[in-house]
C-alpha cells in the first residue's frame, strides 16, 4: 500500500521538518520532503496530518505485558494482545521480556512468543516482535527485586541454550549479574551468538562493573534499579554506567523507579545518544486494573508503578508514549532528543538501526502520528496501519 502523511512536523534524528510529507510504500519509507509530494500516483492514499508530530515508531526493550495479558500466560494469543495493546500507544517493535519463573513455564512462554512472532502486524494489529529480553534466572539474590529467590540459578550455558531453543532463537538481550559463578563463561557464549548481555540485578561494585563495560558489556538494565547505586565513596554499578562513555543505559522514566532528579542526572551524564527509555510494563498497561496476582503475591498498581505487598517495586503500567512524555517533562532533554531515546537508541542497542529506529528513506515504515500531547493518532508497522483510523 502507498500512503503519504501530509504536512506534519517530521522528527528525524538530526533535523525537524515543519509541514513536511513522508511517503510510505511497500513497507518502507520511500520519500521524505519539506515540499508536498505530487508524483505518487492516483492510488496513493494522502492523509492530512497538519499540526501533528510525525515520529519514528517506539521500540521497547523491556516489556512483560499489557492489555490484561502477561508473557507468562504462555499463550500466543496473550502475546498478540500485548502487541496490539502497546501499538495503540506508539510501540511498533519490542523485545518481549520474561520474568524469573520455573524453567518449564519459561520454556512454554518462549514457545508462545515464537508462535506469536510469526504473525504479521496485519494479523495482530500490533507491534512487531523484535526478539526476546531474557530477564530471568541469572540474577544476584541480593538485587533480585521482585524476582522470586527460589527460581534464581547460577548462570548456565545449558539452561540458556534450552531457553534460546524454545524461543526459536529469538533471545536478543539477556540480563545477567556478571559476578555470579559461571557468568563469565555464559557472557562469552552469548556474545558469540550475537546476543547482547546487559548488566542488571547485580551487586557488583564499581570496579567490577567498569571491568565488564570495558570488556564489552555496553548496556545495563533499568539504571539505578536492582544495582548498587551511586555514593560518593562507593559509586557502584550506577556510577560505572553513568561515567563510562561507551555504556548505554535503559531507564524507567515513571518518576517512581527513578526520581526526576535521577532522570536529569542520567541525561546530563549520558546525553541523548546513550539512553534507552523502557516501560518495564506488566499486564496492567493499557487497562484500569489496580490489583493482580504476581505469581502467588497480590500486587497493586498505581497510575505509574506496581508494588508487591511488602512495597517492593514490581514493574510499571507505563506505555511508551507516556514514558516519552514523562522523561521530556522531568528533564531538560528536548522532545527531539527524547523521541531519539525511544526509537533510534534502542534500535542501536540490539543492532537493528540499519532498518529501524529513525525516519530515513529506505528504512522500515515504522511511523507514528502524534498530537501535541503525544497521544497516538496513527501508528504504522512496516507500512501497515495498526492504530488509529479505520
Amino acid at each position: 500500500m502507498s500512503i503519504i502523511l501530509r504536512s506534519g512536523t517530521i522528527y528525524q534524528a538530526h533535523q525537524i521538518i515543519t509541514a513536511g510529507d513522508i511517503w510510505l510504500e511497500d513497507g518502507r519509507i520511500k520519500a521524505i520532503s519539506a515540499e508536498p509530494i505530487r508524483d505518487a500516483g492516483e492510488n496513493t492514499l494522502v492523509i492530512d496530518v497538519e499540526s501533528s508530530i510525525i515520529s519514528p515508531g517506539f521500540i521497547d526493550l523491556h516489556i512483560y505485558g499489557g492489555g490484561g495479558a502477561s508473557v507468562l500466560d504462555a499463550d500466543p494469543e496473550a502475546v498478540s494482545t500485548i502487541l496490539h495493546t502497546h501499538a495503540q500507544y506508539g510501540t511498533t517493535g519490542m523485545l518481549v521480556s520474561t520474568v524469573t519463573a520455573e524453567i518449564p513455564l519459561l520454556l512454554n512462554a518462549l514457545k508462545a512468543v515464537d508462535l506469536a512472532a510469526k504473525k504479521s502486524p496485519a494479523e495482530t494489529r500490533g507491534a512487531k516482535v523484535l526478539g526476546v529480553h531474557l530477564e530471568s534466572c541469572f540474577l544476584a539474590p541480593p538485587r533480585r527485586g521482585a524476582h522470586k529467590l527460589e527460581w534464581l540459578k547460577d548462570p548456565s550455558i545449558d539452561v540458556f541454550q534450552a531457553l534460546q531453543d524454545a524461543s526459536g532463537g529469538r533471545i536478543k538481550l539477556m540480563t545477567i549479574a556478571p559476578e555470579l559463578p559461571g557468568a563469565a563463561e555464559l557472557i562469552e557464549y552469548v556474545w558469540k551468538q550475537g546476543v547482547v548481555a546487559s548488566f542488571g540485578h547485580s551487586a557488583a561494585d564499581y570496579d567490577m562493573a567498569t571491568y565488564w563495560i570495558r570488556k564489552g558489556m555496553h548496556i545495563c538494565t533499568h539504571l539505578f534499579n536492582a544495582m548498587n547505586g551511586f555514593a560518593h565513596r562507593a559509586p557502584g554499578g550506577a556510577g560505572a554506567f553513568l561515567t563510562e562513555d561507551a555504556a548505554m543505559v535503559q531507564i524507567i522514566p515513571d518518576g517512581i523507579h527513578v526520581h526526576p532528579v535521577g532522570l536529569e542526572l542520567a541525561y546530563r551524564a549520558k546525553g541523548a545518544d546513550k539512553i534507552c527509555l523502557v516501560t518495564d510494563s506488566l499486564l496492567v498497561a493499557g487497562t484500569d486494573i489496580t490489583e493482580f496476582y504476581f505469581f502467588d503475591r497480590l500486587a497493586t498498581a498505581t497510575d505509574r508503578a506496581c508494588f508487591l505487598p511488602d512495597g517492593t517495586l514490581s514493574g510499571s503500567r507505563l506505555t511508551m508514549n507516556r514514558a516519552v512524555q514523562l522523561f521530556h517533562e522531568s528533564t531538560s532533554a528536548t522532545l527531539q532528543e527524547t523521541l531519539h531515546m525511544a526509537s533510534l537508541n534502542p534500535a542501536k542497542a540490539i543492532g537493528l538501526d540499519q532498518h529501524k529506529g529513525s525516519l530515513e528513506v529506505g528504512k522500515d515504515a515504522d511511523v507514528l502520528v502524534l498530537d501535541q500531547n503525544l497521544n497516538v493518532l496513527l501508528a504504522f508497522v512496516e507500512g501497515i496501519r495498526v492504530a488509529g483510523g479505520q
